[in-house]
């Protein structure tokens, strides 16, 4: 088979380690082969050459990027660059992966799941615990049932260390007992509240706790301090049979019960290797169209940094925050989007930066980002809304309804901000389309089939089947009838 060629972007301290693994499997491992590597610094350059035999050497990602014979790269660049270079080396056609977390922001992150998906691409990301024999061989256990009812998880992740510019101890130390715990539980959580400190400087948090809740009633709390001296990594499982804490470092577990307590038999692996492998694996069995599970892939990144950012938001305004609007049937990819009171249906995807109130939305629906959704509209099944449109309270959307960019429903024909109003009931009817940049008036039915043209102001009803355009609209041309026998498309125009 051909060797899978990797180039490694960012030589710093965990770099250097990633680097040295990859020299490493480059003697022992037969189609696996560093190819060089790339940082700013030109110490930590002349390091890789001088002590780990690395030759081909740059300064500049791109120009790595460019070398031919590069499959794959691997960034451990400083979090704040991981979108920029994890989009460069996607869109020059490398699989990556990249240290966690993933992006800075969730928008980002599901960006570049987006991209790799449509270049084909392996996108993976150093959630290195997930390949840890302890934590693995406790998952089995809390699968088969060996701690009885699981009630409440405790994680720390505390070391001493001086104060790291520009980061916050939630962004660089939340992401692996995030992960961990979907590791070990196979579910997200559905509620975040996160509490910080910061005590040697004036803003970037150094001390932090979140406490997280599940949908099966299952709590777990999270510990993030650099102040404690000591580096810990540990986890906790407390269940109705029995107890365990496990030493994620040393990779000790030892479990307690009634009367006794004893050490599970586990053998420590290197982790590193086995995440380094896992990637080569992955890159070659699709290169091979072969079937395969990326244990560490962009979307469990996406989904950690979009819990960060829920653990932020949960900080900054005092309070719990739901976070079960992340996944599911419902994808939604960033905390920027407000769910409240809302029914999706099944497969319907909604976007980033939406807001939907007590609304009800069928089944393979998409809702685009920066739409507004008011309480108690109903959208039918497979409705596109495309983005910054504004659906208020009074609005039905039958089956299979188009709505372009920009469109503006309204629900009172004489608005003011405050005092009474009358509420105009709008319906459009299945099949209908709207283009971008309309406005429609109130208490008005735009019927099956028919079609606004872009930039038209709806004042009136339009007949089923009617295409309509200008301010206001007329009636332009009729369309053919939507025919609606079972397994048959509906009529284009």
């Amino acid at each position: 088979m051909k060797k899978t060629e990797v180039a490694v972007i960012g030589a710093g301290y965990w770099g250097k380690k990633v680097v040295r693994e990859y020299v490493r499997l480059s003697e022992e491992t037969p189609d696996l082969h560093l190819f060089g590597a790339c940082d700013l610094s030109r110490t930590n350059l002349q390091y890789c050459r001088e002590n780990l035999g690395v030759t081909h050497l740059t300064t500049d990602h791109r120009e790595l990027l460019a070398w031919p014979g590069v499959d794959a790269v691997h960034i451990c660049t400083p979090n704040e660059t991981h979108y920029e270079i994890c989009r460069d080396a996607l869109q020059s056609g490398k699989h990556v992966m990249v240290e966690k977390p993933m992006t800075l922001n969730a928008i980002e992150a599901y960006t570049l799941i987006e991209t790799a998906k449509e270049k084909n691409l392996v996108l993976s990301v150093g959630h290195i615990f997930r390949f840890n024999n302890a934590l693995n061989k406790v998952r089995v256990l809390i699968r088969d049932g060996f701690f009885g009812q699981i009630f409440h998880l405790r994680l720390q992740w505390t070391t001493w260390t001086p104060p790291i510019q520009g980061r916050d101890i939630i962004s660089d130390l939340a992401p692996h007992p995030l992960d961990i715990l979907n590791l070990l539980l196979n579910r997200w959580p559905e509620k975040v509240t996160c509490r910080a400190k910061t005590h040697r400087r004036d803003r970037l948090e150094e001390v932090a706790y979140i406490i997280v809740d599940f949908d099966n009633g299952v709590s777990a709390h999270i510990e993030l301090s650099w102040l404690l001296p000591s580096k810990t990594r540990e986890v906790s499982i407390i269940g109705s049979s029995r107890s365990a804490k496990v030493d994620c470092l040393s990779q000790h577990v030892d479990v307690f019960e009634e009367d006794r307590s004893y050490a599970l038999d586990v053998k420590p692996n290197n982790t590193l290797e086995a995440e380094l492998l896992h990637f080569k694996e992955t890159i070659q069995n699709n290169s091979l169209s072969k079937s395969f599970t990326i244990k560490n892939s962009g979307i469990i990144g996406a989904q950690v940094v979009g819990l960060i950012e829920i653990a932020k938001r949960s900080l900054r305004e005092e309070r719990t925050v739901r976070a079960d609007s992340l996944y599911g049937k419902t994808p939604v990819s960033s905390l920027y989007s407000i769910l409240r009171d809302v029914s999706v249906g099944e497969d319907t995807k909604v976007h980033d930066q939406v807001n939907l109130y007590g609304c009800r939305i069928g089944r393979n629906c998409k809702i685009d980002a920066y739409v507004y959704i008011e309480e108690d509209v109903t959208i039918g099944d497979n409705c596109k809304i495309r983005p910054f449109s504004f659906i208020p309270t009074g609005v039905v959307l039958e089956d299979d309804v188009f709505i372009g960019p920009n469109v503006t429903f309204t629900n009172d024909k004489y608005p003011r901000s405050k005092g009474s109003w009358r509420l105009l009931p709008t319906r459009v009817k299945s099949g209908a389309s709207i283009g971008a940049n309309s406005v429609i008036l109130p208490g008005v039915t735009i019927g099956e089939n028919a079609l606004v043209g872009a930039g038209s102001v709806v004042t009136k009803d339009v007949p089923d089947n009617a295409v309509v355009a200008g301010n206001p609209a007329r009636i332009i041309r009729y369309r053919a009838a939507l025919i609606r026998p079972v397994n048959l498309v509906p009529s284009m125009p």
